[in-house]
């Protein structure tokens, strides 16, 4: 065909412009060239061309003179080159389209070549202009002109710039496959080992997903392995499908097959099941019903579900596997009370006028026991477990907790109602000891195996410590020592 090509070169390199010129001159004949831009703005590789090929249009009529002056030369074109058959536009604008439409009613061919951003938008504007498809074709100098690129080139008025951008850097591993929607087939783009999120979204984009991804996947002869898609081998091909072949073991294993519940985060699903199934199975199964997408969750919907994974079958747990997922489960509370389970009984604890009944174990490690109180919701966190083992008639020795003996029942006494009663009670024993909380010194009276409990107001009227803090761990820390629900010194207790 004869041909007239016309270059923007305000917004087009010359180096597009000598490819298109070469790649379309093996194909038809090109009679003219015109380059038209402001002359200041020409690039000096359009300086010294071949005049009888190359014309530069110097337009120098303000802002958007260079696509008037496209225009009037390509209507100047038409009536005065009447061999003229065809029009090759070479731009990143798209004001052409009144020119365009004359070509057109003329009878003219028109390729447009850009940068391929303007096409979605172009082809919207011909439709609208009632312009016929085959009149004109949109060409993207990206693609060098590569059949593979070329081919690619008609999906990109439906791709985003992001599709776009995947399938040209992954250009050497670019394919072409048919898919089919309902009864017919369709053409698509494809690069082996996508990930499943472009292969969704290009199947998206181009109008063709109906329902689930993994089904549409595995209808179109693909796999989807760790979340890309690839091509079937022969092998896989032959092989009957997952759900054919989970269909074909239930059927054969009848009398074995069972309803199970298995559990994954807060929902529930009543599956079927048989004890030592293949893992392949029971993970598709999980795949298949929208519970797990790959092997490793499999395993942990398994193990949630009191199932266990041996040799590549999923059973159902023994007696000693349930023990050891039940101890597994346990806190660190409930965890002692079972392995201490022979030892436990039952006891009164008293906070705050209020009596409750709980489990305990004699020699319990003061930690426990006061996680223990607060799990049960008899104490609050700020609130001393040790204050609460005395005011519960229990001792604490060692940082243990121990249900009182016979002797040191038959030797309680109710300390006094206030802290000076006592200390005038017992005058002769009263000695001045020091006292240190939170950085800070105090001088007390003290009284050498004084209750504990006493002891405790006693620190608390003079503001030396909080409600909150542990009468046991400020005696410790002040070298006294808490026996018997007593405090001493201790360099007097031991001699």
């Amino acid at each position: 065909m004869v041909a007239h090509v016309f270059v923007d070169a305000e917004n087009i390199p010359p180096y597009v412009t000598f490819k298109v010129v070469e790649h379309f001159g093996k194909e038809h004949t090109i009679t003219k060239v015109d380059i038209i831009g402001k002359e200041e703005t020409l690039a000096h590789k359009y300086r010294n061309l071949d005049e009888t090929l190359y014309r530069i249009q110097n337009c120098f009529y303000g802002k958007n003179s260079a696509d008037t002056w496209l225009c009037l030369e390509m209507v100047r074109a038409i009536i005065d080159e009447p061999n003229l058959e065809l029009i090759i536009i070479i731009s990143s604008d798209k004001d052409f389209l009144p020119a365009i439409k004359f070509a057109v009613d003329f009878d003219k061919k028109i390729i447009f070549v850009s940068d391929g951003a303007s096409h979605r938008r172009l082809i919207e504007q011909l439709q609208r202009l009632n312009l016929p498809s085959e009149a004109v074709e949109l060409k993207d100098f990206h693609l060098n002109f590569d059949p593979q690129l070329e081919r690619l080139s008609k999906f990109f008025p439906r791709l985003t710039e992001g599709m776009k951008k995947f399938f040209m850097s992954n250009a050497d591993k670019l394919r072409f496959i048919f898919v089919k929607r309902g009864e017919e087939l369709f053409e698509i783009p494809f690069v082996d080992g996508m990930g499943s999120y472009y292969f969704g979204r290009v199947c998206r984009e181009l109008n063709l997903l109906e329902g689930k991804l993994k089904n549409f996947i595995e209808q179109n002869f693909l796999k989807l392995k760790w979340g890309r898609v690839y091509f079937m081998t022969e092998e896989e091909l032959a092989e009957p499908k997952p759900t054919e072949r989970l269909k074909e073991y239930f059927t054969a294993r009848a009398a074995d097959v069972r309803k199970i519940l298995l559990k994954h985060g807060d929902n529930v699903s009543d599956l079927d099941f048989v004890d030592g199934m293949p893992f392949e199975l029971f993970a598709y199964m999980l795949k298949d019903n929208d519970i797990a997408g790959d092997a490793m969750a499999a395993r942990k919907v398994a193990k949630k579900s009191l199932l266990a994974v041996r040799d590549d079958k999923v059973f159902l747990m023994t007696e000693d596997e349930l023990e050891h997922a039940y101890y597994n489960a346990l806190d660190e509370v409930d965890k002692y009370f079972y392995d201490h389970a022979a030892e436990v009984q039952q006891i009164f604890i008293k906070h705050n006028d209020k009596l409750a009944e709980v489990p305990f174990v004699n020699g319990m490690p003061l930690a426990i026991f006061g996680r223990h109180l607060r799990k049960e919701k008899i104490i609050g966190k700020g609130a001393s477990p040790s204050n609460t083992a005395v005011k519960s008639l229990l001792a604490v020795r060692d940082d243990k907790v121990f249900l009182l003996t016979e002797d040191e029942l038959e030797t309680l006494q109710e300390p006094p109602d206030s802290v000076g009663e006592y200390l005038t009670t017992n005058a002769a024993g009263v000695r001045k000891i020091s006292i240190q909380h939170n950085g800070r010194i105090f001088e007390v009276p003290f009284v050498n195996g004084m209750p504990l409990a006493t002891f405790h107001k006693l620190l608390l009227e003079r503001k030396i410590i909080g409600r909150s803090a542990s009468i046991t761990r400020v005696a410790l820390r002040n070298s006294l020592v808490v026996r018997d629900n007593k405090v001493f010194i201790r360099e007097e207790i031991w001699q």
